[in-house]
């Protein structure tokens, strides 16, 4: 019996043995040999990071954005393939990520979450109406648009022989800072601006930016600003039948419409030809002060609301009442020819550590100053460097 008994205890122990063997080894992975004979062991942590493959549901809705046309799923990374739908009476233009048709689906893009595309369709209608480029500049045609105060052959679109399609183009220079957009008349009716664009780059290179405007407006309203120097032509293609008005804006009115008449299917696409054929003019630039209490917004060309230029370096002085809201506004001038220029004087001109110029006025959210009281302003503006001073007695 006890030559059993140390058997088994010399069982035991060699178990005991093992077992903390696996304590300190088993449990964390599979065994791995490395290249000089020893084994690693892969760690538990490192066998759960494998990608845990999710699928996401893409739904194709019709242009009500409520009508199912097709369901799939797609698993996380993968793209979706465009399909082109058909609907009796309709064209088909394309894929929105948006129900308001805002901006075109981008087939690109990796799926990470469930997605809706929704499709566009358009009725044919002729447009009967004339377009026109309206914009300022130093370009020819920009520059004696002078934002739409001159509307000439220079500035008409030619529309194309098409039974099918309302197609309008032009080919003209642009220079760099160039401003403009597309409407119908001088009013800037059926603005087609910045949101209309197909794209505003060309092989990493930007073409285009947007530069806003005086007022409070969407993109598609927007002034198209040039940042490329060339010639370029536009093609503006328009689907009246689609065409829907902006009647949650403040400002509209049933005799007013027009200028809040947008489409969501309308585009402006271009190509660029190279250089431009003509030379920018040489122009001479003077700064003039606008606002509520002092010109009732009216653009009042005047000694007395002009900076005197004295070496490049502008300034006005001027009585202002305390809360007159008001920025600086640019002329151009070519010859004996003069514009509304693109250059505009705001309160993110005043440099943000001069403490005295912001201590004189405030700033309003689209970047107007506001008078903190009433007294002599004596403004300083240097077009080199955009940088404007204010002091005030």
């Amino acid at each position: 019996m006890k030559r059993r008994r140390n058997s088994i205890v010399k069982t035991v122990s060699i178990l005991l043995a093992v077992g903390a063997v696996c304590v300190m080894g088993c449990g964390s992975g599979e065994e791995q040999s490395t290249a000089d004979g020893t084994v690693q062991q892969e760690s538990a942590a490192e066998a759960s990071t494998q990608a845990v493959t999710e699928e996401f549901t893409v739904t194709y809705y019709d242009s009500d954005g409520t009508t199912v046309l097709k369901e799939i799923a797609v698993e996380t990374g993968d793209t979706v393939e465009e399909y082109e739908p058909e609907k009796d009476g309709y064209t088909f233009v394309g894929w929105f990520a948006t129900p308001q048709m805002s901006h075109a689906f981008d087939f690109t893009q990796e799926i990470a979450g469930d997605t809706q595309l929704f499709a566009g369709f358009v009725s044919y209608a002729e447009d009967t109406r004339a377009w026109y480029i309206l914009g300022s500049g130093t370009s020819p045609v920009l520059l004696e648009s002078g934002w739409g105060s001159v509307i000439g052959e220079a500035q008409t679109l030619t529309k194309e022989n098409n039974a099918e399609a309302n197609i309008y183009t032009i080919t003209l220079d642009l220079s760099e800072g160039d401003e403009f957009q597309f409407a119908i008349n001088a009013s800037w009716d059926n603005q087609r601006g910045f949101g209309y664009l197909d794209t505003a780059s060309l092989e990493g290179v930007e073409y285009f930016t947007n530069a806003g405007s005086l007022g409070d407006a969407d993109s598609k309203r927007s002034n198209i600003k040039c940042a490329v120097s060339g010639n370029y032509t536009f093609t503006l293609t328009t689907y009246p039948a689609e065409d829907i008005y902006d009647t949650d804006n403040a400002n509209y009115t049933g005799e007013n419409k027009e200028a809040f008449n947008m489409n969501p299917y309308d585009t402006i696409s271009w190509s660029y030809n190279g250089e431009a054929k003509t030379a920018a003019a040489e122009l001479t630039t003077d700064y003039y002060i606008k606002g509520a209490i002092i010109t009732d917004w009216q653009d009042v060309y005047t000694d007395e609301t002009k900076f005197v230029n004295t070496d490049g370096i502008y300034v006005l002085t001027v009585e202002l009442e305390e809360g007159d809201e008001f920025m600086f506004t640019s002329l151009v001038t070519s010859g004996d020819s003069s514009s509304v220029g693109t250059e505009y004087i705001r309160y993110t001109n005043i440099a943000e550590d001069d403490a005295e110029s912001l201590s004189c006025v405030t700033g309003t959210e689209s970047a107007n100053l506001v008078a903190g009281k009433t007294g002599t302003y004596t403004f300083t503006y240097d077009p080199s460097t955009l940088v404007l001073t204010v002091r005030v007695e």
